[in-house]
């Protein structure tokens, strides 16, 4: 339930709204980032790659995440190929980009991101949560350069409070299912390995990312549509890591919800042809802090697919 613990101040926070000037204080002074910097024309994004070989495994995180809550299973991949963990523009480490802060906007900043950083295609597209739908998004787009799609307890589009625009508004019919699982402001909730911490203590300081997440949130109409426009996966493999764990209060409209998400997560699956769906027993909606080993294991099952089907090629 640590979910719903943060989600109302971070609601006050867009209701409240923010200036301008909120962003002034965006840097991680304190931090230095474990990556680099990547300069996309008037504006840096944060990447940080570690291991080698390929696939390239790149990984997106969920609404007010960025790269450090990917910790644990970067630890745990960085021994069997290169794997990447990204801010998003606004988050960590990264500028601030130019809005609106929609789904193409973000795929679009991510592939020049790795063309600039030289991390070569095969990709193993990693995403959580809003992530997913930008991973999503990705693979639908770049679609010659995508090996594979693990979706952590993806956002579907019905679960998506998407009928907003960047006045903040929406209209009063907006579906009653539509929902979304914040991530915990209170850090000691968070079972993240300890180099990750001082990053995630430092950026919870700063209203940079808040007025990033307010941008994201206010653009998720947009990134819904692009999304209900892209192609179709056809055989791309695909695993659906869901929660095993309940989010939604107890009662009859958390059970609504709860039985609504548990429904959208297993039809993802239908996304692709050659798709996989495995409940994670012990997790929240944060199966990559949760329960780091099993979002690595599934991308693990790819990455050897991949090297199996790669060298079957050249013989």
């Amino acid at each position: 339930m640590r979910a719903f613990q943060s989600a109302l101040s971070i609601l006050v926070f867009f209701l409240a709204g923010a200036t301008p000037s909120a962003i002034a204080d965006g840097s991680f002074y304190d931090v230095p980032p474990p990556g680099k910097l990547v300069d996309l024309g008037g504006y840096r994004l944060h990447i940080n790659c570690q291991g080698m070989g390929s696939p390239a495994v790149i990984l997106d995180a969920g609404l007010g995440d960025w790269s450090s809550h990917w910790t644990a299973v970067q630890n745990l991949l960085k021994t069997d190929t290169l794997v990447c963990s990204y801010d998003r523009a606004g988050y960590g480490w990264s500028d601030p980009g130019p809005r609106p802060r929609d789904s193409q906007r973000i795929v679009a900043e991510l592939h020049s991101l790795l063309e600039k950083a030289e991390v070569a295609p095969p990709y193993l597209l990693v995403g959580h949560s809003f992530g997913g739908l930008n991973m999503r998004l990705f693979a639908s787009t770049f679609t010659g350069e995508v090996a594979g799609l693990v979706l952590v307890e993806a956002s579907h589009p019905e679960s998506l409070p998407y009928q907003r625009n960047e006045a903040g508004t929406a209209p009063s019919t907006s579906p009653s299912n539509q929902m979304m699982v914040v991530h915990p402001v209170e850090t000691e909730a968070l079972p993240v390995p300890p180099e990750a911490q001082p990053a995630i203590n430092d950026n919870l300081l700063r209203t940079k990312s808040r007025v990033t997440s307010r941008g994201e949130y206010r653009a998720l109409g947009n990134s819904v549509l692009e999304l209900q426009r892209s192609r179709p996966f056809g055989d791309l493999p695909l695993t659906v890591l869901s929660r095993g764990k309940r989010e939604w209060p107890y009662g009859e409209d958390g059970d609504i919800k709860e039985k609504n998400w548990q429904l959208q997560q297993m039809e993802l699956t239908q996304l692709s042809s050659l798709s996989h769906y495995i409940v994670a027993t012990h997790s929240g909606h944060h199966i990559h802090i949760d329960e780091p080993g099993v979002v690595a294991g599934a991308v693990r099952e790819m990455i050897s697919e991949e090297r199996r089907e790669s060298a079957s090629l050249v013989r």
